[in-house]
């Protein structure tokens, strides 16, 4: 039969997604009174099924690539290609018509009802977003496009030769003048449209338009437009890509691409057009060593594969796509990253042999570790699929990284030999130190190979340090703050009262002041000791942090920024920071204003004393306003452990 270009818009309207899961063993577990939304589930997975311009679409909050309409559910769950699913659709339609409803009418199920688009809406929302986007861009990078300033670029240790290289040649712009004068170095984001964002950088700025992340940064050639290219390096900044040149500059034609930090799957589409269109020998995954970095490696070995061979399908265009025996796709929370690996397999045995194999691939690593840390569970298995999650704490994404190579070794094993890829056709090359724009900062200084390596480990070790800073003075505000509110729980008379004081306070605080507050009382009565002076009798106090710490670089962000967001976390009111360098180090100094009768002064206290404990800061305080938040902090800790007595 031939193909319909309209026939899968229609199998998305005609289709009711809900009532298709349920005859696939999904069960319904709630919905939306209105009928809007449904949850449902099928052996531990869970799917919400809602709606999307007038059809159903549904995500699985386990795998956020697992989503889509009715077209995308069946490829996922029944293993089919596009072909292979319009198929199976048509003879669901057959096999469970629609009482009453023409196959060419576009209706929407009745759980899905509502307020129907007028006529032409999605294109007027379409061009008003063209509108903005337009706006923006044409505000940023003006009329006349060029690089008129490369002061910025310099400071980054790139050269005039690595600027002036073909491949950036109209891939780094000089923006207009903004409202305070100052122009940034800005990077143009494509997509297969045109121009789709910039991102803005300069020393302590970084900017991405607000507009979808609907595109990535392309470099030319780097021997010039139109030449053959013969690799793809992937990167997560255009500053990443040009040091790269600029350390590894070498005989093959290469045209670089990058994301301007996270990767969406927008992006990863375009990256896999762009190798399609280019058709490299190789692909270099350079991205950042760290979780980060790693984890989005771990996606490319998933996603990205040769040059698609191009077909023609109903007058649309699509590529042949290899099978995926295995496929794999890694998340990460605050604390873990996760692997989410989907086996497909002929029969049930196939699976057991697929998940003893991957089994003995983590007891290998846990078994090299002073404790095992790949927590391995099976989610899902069935005939024909077996669903795994691999969990390590976020400082070991190493470890799945090993695990999913590990799996592109397997995948490429399992396909026809007419699928598989080129051997070492993708290939990843991290920097020595944290990204290659570091390492080419610390070469640009004359450190050597193992210099570099030695500083990149001290480097590491700092940021662990900054990172434990930041956790340890985090814990402490919220141990303080969970304290402040059990005390106001306790004072029942005027707690509304106080809270209303309290934000008229902190908004107070704009201008290094507060309103005054109304004290709290006792159970009996009397005014808290912490507050005896809020009649009124409160005053402002002010210090100096200064901090001390190794120079980064321009525009790097380090302790003096994790001190100043801790500080301002506490209630206190902090000002801008103050640089500067010498011999190699990075002096600091920010204003901090605090009033003595602030409902926070126990916290505010508490995190000066934390923050002057650490080493490299200095709190410089008059020592009478020391003792004396000191011992307002002290009645109120004192205060909250007598209420406690007295509750028990």
């Amino acid at each position: 039969m031939e193909n319909d270009p309209q026939e899968l818009e229609r199998f998305k309207e005609r289709i009711d997604l809900v009532e298709y899961a349920q005859r696939q063993g999904y069960q319904i577990k709630a919905q939306g009174k209105r009928n809007d939304w449904q949850h449902l589930e099928n052996g531990g997975e869970h799917i919400i099924v809602s709606r999307k311009d007038d059809k159903q679409v549904y995500f699985n909050p386990g795998d956020d690539r697992d989503k889509g309409t009715i077209i995308d559910f069946v490829k996922t769950r029944q293993h089919k290609n596009l072909g292979e699913v319009r198929q199976h659709l048509r003879e669901y339609l057959n096999e469970y018509p629609e009482p009453q409803k023409a196959y060419a009418t576009a209706l929407v199920p009745a759980r899905l009802e509502g307020k129907p688009k007028e006529q032409g809406e999605t294109a007027t929302e379409a061009e008003i977003e063209e509108e903005k986007r337009t706006r923006l861009i044409s505000e940023v990078l003006g009329v006349k496009r060029g690089l008129t300033d490369r002061t910025y670029l310099y400071s980054r240790s790139l050269t005039d030769e690595t600027l002036d290289s073909p491949a950036f040649q109209g891939r780094v712009f000089t923006t207009e003048k903004n409202e305070h004068g100052f122009r940034n170095t800005a990077f143009p984001l494509y997509n297969e449209h045109g121009l789709a964002s910039v991102e803005q950088k300069n020393t302590g700025y970084k900017n991405l338009l607000e507009l979808p992340k609907d595109g990535i940064w392309v470099s030319h050639p780097t021997q010039g437009k139109g030449t053959p290219v013969e690799r793809l390096v992937l990167n997560e900044s255009a500053i990443d890509s040009m040091s790269y040149h600029q350390l590894k500059n070498d005989d093959k034609n290469t045209m670089y691409i990058a994301t301007a930090g996270t990767v969406t799957e927008r992006q990863t589409a375009l990256i896999q057009r762009v190798i399609d269109k280019q058709n490299p020998q190789e692909l270099i995954l350079a991205d950042d060593k760290d979780a980060g970095g790693r984890r989005f490696n771990i996606n490319y070995l998933n996603d990205l594969q040769p040059a698609r061979p191009f077909k023609e399908l109903a007058n649309q265009e699509a590529y042949s796509e290899a099978s995926r025996p295995v496929q794999w796709h890694a998340t990460a929370g605050r604390y873990h990253a996760n692997l989410r690996v989907e086996y497909h397999h002929e029969n049930s045995q196939e699976g057991a042999e697929r998940v003893k194999y991957l089994t003995g691939q983590v007891e290998r690593i846990n078994s090299v570790q002073d404790e095992p840390s790949i927590e391995m569970m099976v989610q899902r298995s069935t005939e024909k699929d077996t669903v795994i999650k691999l969990s390590v704490a976020k400082a070991d994404t190493a470890q799945l990284e090993v695990i999913s190579q590990e799996l592109y070794r397997q995948r490429e094993q399992l396909r026809p030999e007419q699928e598989r890829h080129p051997v070492n056709f993708i290939r990843v090359e991290y920097p020595i130190a944290k990204d290659y724009s570091r390492d080419l900062e610390l070469a640009s200084q004359g450190l050597s190979t193992s210099q570099i390596q030695a500083q990149a480990m001290q480097d590491e070790r700092e940021r662990e340090a900054q990172r434990l800073q930041k956790e340890q003075l985090r814990a402490e505000a919220q141990r303080l703050e969970q304290a402040q509110h059990l005390l106001q729980l306790q004072q029942p008379n005027d707690t509304l009262e106080r809270r209303q004081q309290h934000k008229e306070g902190q908004q107070g605080k704009a201008t290094l002041g507060i309103t005054s507050v109304v004290p709290a009382k006792t159970d009996a009565g009397q005014r808290l000791p912490a507050t005896e002076q809020l009649d009124g009798a409160g005053s402002e106090k002010e210090l100096i942090i200064k901090v001390e710490e190794r120079d980064k670089g321009t525009g790097s962000k380090g302790q003096a920024e994790a001190v100043k967001d801790t500080v301002e976390r506490s209630g206190a009111k902090v000002g801008d920071i103050q640089s500067t360098s010498t011999s190699g180090l990075r002096h600091s100094e920010m204003k901090v204003a605090y009033r003595t009768d602030d409902p926070e002064i126990g916290r505010i206290s508490n995190t000066l004393d934390a923050i002057g404990n650490q080493k490299g800061n200095d709190v410089v305080e008059n020592n009478s306003d020391r003792a004396e938040r000191r011992e307002i902090a002290g009645k109120v800790e004192n205060h909250r452990l007598s209420q406690q007595e007295i509750t028990r």
